[in-house]
């Protein structure tokens, strides 16, 4: 195991360790929010107000959304802390694995599904007609990037779930650097649009996944997992669901 990778949360100071572990959350959520503010300062200095409102009007039924999916990989990931921390690490392993298939199956569901009634959802939510395709435009391409989402945020959390909260933040504000280069790119270079914002929220988090993804299958040797780990086990499913729907429920 890379010692630099993961951290045993059972072992030293308790307020040293919920200190060391809690600051780069704290620093997160704030990146996260710096994520939505620029994307709304880029699109209304460059696009105008309606295509602001637009992107406004996407609020609600973002965070309904892609809340809930970021509320799942948060709860899938307490199982795996837990073995962790157990020291059982073939079972953490299986849950580990289990994530990927429920994660593809979630994923490919709630992509295809709010992808399909997307237009339905903002008629529902009486979006004025002078800013509707502007929001259709925009929420059409994050819905489409549900799986990078998922991808970034079970990755992050598995690091986290095994004490290392910097890495995810090092990503994060990596992403967040990505985001505002891309906004600016697509807004005003290729002249996209708000689906150009979209484009570079989407983007910035696949690659953000992409880098845990590398990180972890080079850090993270304890991750490294067998054949016969990888084997599809419903009751591993069953208590993945029952920590992560709840959590998703509560986000969103």
């Amino acid at each position: 195991m890379a010692k630099s990778a993961t951290k045993d949360m059972t072992v030293g100071s308790p307020m040293k360790l919920i200190l060391s572990f809690s600051m780069p959350l704290l620093i997160g959520f704030i990146f996260q929010q710096f994520y939505s503010v620029v994307d709304t300062f880029i699109v209304g200095r460059t696009l105008g107000m309606n295509a602001l409102a637009g992107v406004g009007a996407t609020g609600s039924i973002n965070f309904l959304i892609v809340g809930f999916v970021m509320g799942v990989c948060g709860g899938c990931v307490i199982p795996i802390a837990q073995r962790f921390g157990a020291k059982d690490y073939s079972d953490m392993r299986r849950y580990v694995a289990n994530c990927v298939w429920l994660g593809i199956v979630l994923s490919v569901v709630i992509t295809v599904v709010v992808c399909i009634l997307c237009r339905d959802i903002l008629m529902w939510m009486k979006t004025p007609e002078d800013i509707f395709e502007y929001s259709y435009q925009y929420i059409f391409i994050v819905f489409l990037g549900i799986p990078a989402t998922y991808l970034y945020n079970i990755l992050s959390g598995i690091m986290r779930s095994m004490g290392n909260s910097k890495i995810p933040l090092v990503f994060l504000i990596i992403s967040s650097a990505i985001n505002i280069a891309l906004d600016l790119i697509c807004i005003i270079n290729l002249h996209m649009g708000v689906s150009g914002a979209a484009v570079a929220t989407v983007a910035s988090q696949l690659i953000s996944g992409i880098l845990c993804l590398i990180y972890m299958m080079k850090k993270f040797e304890i991750l490294h997992i067998t054949k016969d780990e990888w084997k599809l086990s419903m009751p591993h499913i069953g208590i993945l669901c029952a920590m992560g729907v709840p959590m998703g429920l509560q986000y969103s």
